[in-house]
């Protein structure tokens, strides 16, 4: 047995071996003809993977120049070649969803999956789909957003949280480009895009995009991006970019062979090349210039290719594009001038369209539109038509957005209504809808305590506040607004048994038997009401103290807010409470004679000036000036100015951190901080300065916003010597009797100063806000804490997250 299973793998063996020689000799016995077939048919699949790149290439030649006719037909012929063709399948999609056929384009999408499944180019046509379809409006929030005058920190988060998976293609190069409008976004998009070019090598899109966001990459060509090839794996380097001749070269002159004799075989010679494959040539060597940051060599070989060919359109538009994204006013002017001399020698139609479209990237929409209107209309073609509507709709938006930025809401509202045709854009879509928003009733309310330590009943205060406002909108740009807080100020209870304690309140003595006892409280309650008017421009409010306070006095102001030059303005006439004490705030009684004084009042005027040198880099001004009025206390006048400059040092998707100093310099004519009768209960200094430097950390993330500060300071101060009964002179007299001070006497101060303060918000449902702050300042005899918790509620839809946080300020501190 065992020698038959010997014999039977011998046998194996041998015919193995058979089996290989008649493989080796194959070549040796086959017939000339078969091997020339096999041959025949590797140069058959050379020669047509040839001709798809090249169809490819013309593609997307065309489709960068928005000729969607035409890269149609180039994308066609592929699939009449290879009809499961990946890229051609995603570039037909892609196609129709620029002509605005979304339906069009998911029966693409449909063949591409049926075939490919989910491969990257499915995904990246899926998701093109996507936003223009049912992510659609809340991109073009995003979008509307990301043009505003303050870019929300938290929009690359947003832009993330948009589609499902990474971005590709279309998508990645529009959502990334939103990015780049914060700093943070810019550096996360950076990252992403080059994984993308490493992932994607043969993909101009990314590499162009990357140049865009500061990375290492081309300078784009084309209006829009470059799209990119049709086989993932192909090197660019190797491929013609396809460009179409001119028509006087299109059809070459061809020699009559008959009537030639047959000449003997010669030696080969290089083609002679005409004066547009030259140009061909320069272009594809200027656009690898281009990939590797050379763009001075790109310009000098496109402007070659022009000399070549001056009346060739598409050499100069990439010539000129190159020169406009150098982004300076000289190159974005020789980047005009390449385009004028061209329509200058030929006025055709290309060239018209290619000189409209450096037009509109330069915003330059009517001259645009007046290049292509001189081509008869039964001519143009579905670019010419797409940039007629993207100029139209730029200038339409241009022009609502201006409306918006100068809260001219009620026009806003008339010129949305007026130009229907545009109603169902997203864009116009977002503004409508934020216009409603502006019509919603608000709701804002809080809770905040603070406490000042000091002498009991006298000095010190321990405040209960509840603002309560209701916004009650009155068209797109007026809001009535209602203001009912209700203000509990406490300093406690004077002792008796402490006479230098007792003496420094009132009139008198703490052993005067004419002293009721229910006096000796200085605790009141009442409210602040008041209501007002304001835009986006302007606010006006007036108000009143009620109550059982002492005091009860009028406030009110007026406010008005302008640009002024690369900078904005807030100006204010205004009569507002003082607060410091509850003297000051809502005045005290006399627990002797009964007699009221206090509840001072600032009337005044003050002018804020903000602005940003770039985004990083920041000015505020300030300057105030106040006479200070109120009941049996002498007047006073205040004086103050202030600056504040802020640097961003940290920045990143959902983080800013911001250090700064300010200087603060301020005066008063009297010193009136004390409280016996006639005093005012305020901090009022002849001299005072500081200088403060803070750090600031702001953040958003998830439906979250907060706000940390700590700072430290130095201050120098100076103090005239008062009077303790400025305007009486008898209450002296009889003072100095009972052995009771009659001066103060001043002097300089001043020291070291901290603070903190942390604020943090929370978006806890569409329309409901709610949040809160502590904070705490530190320095030589002023040591107040504040804690406050707020929430806002809308009765409508929406009520944004504020970043940084924003509480619900006290009608008393308004």
């Amino acid at each position: 047995m065992a020698k038959c299973k010997q014999t039977s793998g011998l046998r194996a063996c041998a015919l193995v071996l058979a089996i290989q020689a008649c493989f080796v000799a194959l070549p040796l016995v086959m017939p000339e003809t078969a091997l020339a077939n096999v041959n025949n048919q590797q140069a058959n699949v050379n020669n047509q993977q040839a001709n798809i790149r090249a169809l490819s290439d013309k593609g997307v030649y065309w489709y960068e120049r928005f000729r969607f006719d035409l890269a149609a037909q180039s994308f066609n012929k592929i699939l009449l070649i290879e009809p499961t063709n990946a890229s051609a399948l995603r570039w037909q999609g892609l196609i129709d969803l620029a002509r605005g056929d979304v339906q069009a384009a998911n029966v693409w999408l449909g063949k591409l999956q049926l075939v490919h499944g989910n491969n990257p180019f499915s995904i990246e046509l899926q998701q093109a789909i996507s936003l223009a379809s049912e992510k659609r409006q809340q991109f073009a929030e995003l979008r509307y957003l990301a043009d505003s005058e303050q870019v929300p920190v938290n929009l690359p988060q947003r832009l993330q949280k948009l589609l499902p998976q990474a971005p590709l293609g279309e998508a990645a190069v529009q959502i990334y480009r939103l990015m780049n409008r914060t700093p943070e976004g810019r550096a996360y998009a950076r990252g992403q895009v080059a994984e993308l070019a490493k992932q994607f090598p043969d993909d101009r899109r990314y590499k162009t995009l990357l140049a865009e966001l500061g990375g290492t990459g081309a300078s784009t060509l084309a209006q829009t991006p470059a799209p990119g090839s049709a086989q993932p794996n192909r090197s660019t380097g190797n491929a013609s970019r396809a460009r179409p001749a001119p028509e006087v070269q299109a059809k070459p002159v061809e020699p009559d062979t008959a009537t030639i004799p047959q000449a003997a075989p010669e030696e080969p010679v290089a083609p002679v090349l005409s004066d547009f494959e030259q140009g061909q040539q320069l272009a594809d060597s200027a656009q690898k210039q281009i990939e590797q940051g050379n763009k001075t060599e790109a310009a000098r070989l496109l402007q070659n290719a022009v000399d070549l060919n001056p009346s060739y359109p598409w050499f100069r538009y990439d010539l000129a594009t190159l020169l406009d994204d150098q982004g300076d006013a000289g190159s974005k002017q020789a980047a005009r001038r390449v385009m004028d001399e061209g329509i200058a020698l030929e006025k055709g139609q290309e060239m018209r369209f290619a000189a409209a479209l450096l037009a509109a990237r330069q915003d330059r929409g009517n001259d645009a539109i007046a290049l292509i209107d001189a081509v008869p209309r039964d001519k143009w073609t579905e670019g010419m038509t797409a940039l007629e509507k993207r100029v139209q709709f730029g200038q339409y938006m241009d022009g609502l957005r201006a409306q918006e930025r100068n809260g001219e809401f009620n026009a806003l509202a008339s010129s949305i209504s007026a130009t229907p045709k545009w109603r169902a854009e997203p864009e116009v879509q977002a503004l409508e809808q934020n216009l409603q928003r502006k019509r919603q009733v608000r709701l804002r309310m809080s809770y905040e305590n603070a406490i000042i330590d000091g002498d009991e009943g006298v000095s010190r205060i321990d405040s209960d506040e509840i603002p309560l406002q209701l916004d009650l909108p009155l068209d797109f740009e007026r809001t009535l607004f209602l203001r009912a807080d209700t203000l509990n100020a406490n300093s406690g209870r004077v002792n008796p048994a402490t006479a230098s304690n007792f003496a420094k309140l009132g009139t008198t003595l703490p052993t005067d038997p004419a002293i009721a006892s229910n006096r000796l409280d200085q605790n009141y309650k009442g409210h602040v009401v008041g209501v007002g008017v304001q835009t986006e421009q302007y606010r006006v409010d007036v108000g009143t103290t009620v109550g059982d306070y002492p005091v009860n006095d009028w406030v009110g102001g007026v406010q008005w807010r302008t640009s002024l030059g690369e900078g904005s303005l807030r100006l204010e006439v205004a009569r507002r409470m003082v607060n410091g004490s509850v003297l000051s705030t809502t005045g005290a009684i006399d627990p002797l004679t009964g007699e009221t004084w206090g509840g001072a009042r600032r009337n005044g005027v003050s002018a804020v000036y903000y602005q940003a040198f770039n985004p990083t880099l920041d000015f505020v001004g300030i300057a105030r000036a106040n006479l200070i009025t109120g009941k049996n206390i002498p007047d006073n006048t205040e004086y103050n100015l202030q600056g504040i400059v802020g640097k961003t040092v940290f920045q990143r998707p959902g983080h800013e951190v911001e250090i700064g100093a300010s200087l603060f310099l301020w005066s008063f004519e009297k010193n009136l901080r004390f409280y016996t009768f006639g005093q005012g209960g305020y901090y009022s200094p002849q001299a005072f300065g500081s200088l403060t430097f803070p750090i600031t950390w702001t953040g958003s993330m998830n439906g979250w916003s907060w706000q940390a500060q700590a700072r430290v300071g130095a201050s120098e101060s100076r103090e005239d010597d008062t009077e303790l009964y400025p305007l009486n002179p008898e209450l002296a007299a009889a003072a100095a009797a009972q052995g009771n001070p009659t001066l103060q006497t001043g002097g300089p101060g001043g020291g070291t100063s901290t603070g903190l303060r942390l604020a943090l918000e929370r978006q806890v449902l569409k329309n409901f806000v709610v949040g809160g702050y502590f904070e705490i300042d530190r320095s030589e005899g002023y040591n107040p804490d504040r804690l406050q918790l707020y929430a806002k509620y809308s009765f409508g839809d929406f009520f944004e997250l504020s970043v940084p946080p924003e509480g619900v300020a006290p009608y008393s501190r308004f």
